[in-house]
């Protein structure tokens, strides 16, 4: 979902948390939005393809367009154990 359905669907109170993950596809991190219900909402592009980011701060950031909420980042130990 882009930045902007992501920062409507907050607006109706929809998101829980969010988490910084490690990107399996290419060295970077993707940003996913985790529900009340514990849907997961990952942040995309236009394209509908997932927005990898070079570090956790410029993750951040995004996460900020978005919405003020908690935020979970994954530990590299824990990518391993998938």
């Amino acid at each position: 979902m882009t930045v902007s359905e992501l920062r409507t669907l907050h607006q109706q109170h929809r998101f829980k948390e969010a988490e910084i993950l490690h990107d399996i596809i290419s060295p970077g991190w993707i940003v996913e939005f985790r529900g009340q219900d514990g849907c997961l909402y990952e942040m995309t592009d236009t394209l509908g393809c997932p927005v990898s980011f070079s570090s956790t701060e410029e993750a951040r950031d995004h996460i900020h367009l978005v919405a003020d909420c908690p935020i979970q980042v994954e530990h590299l130990y824990h990518f391993f154990e998938r």
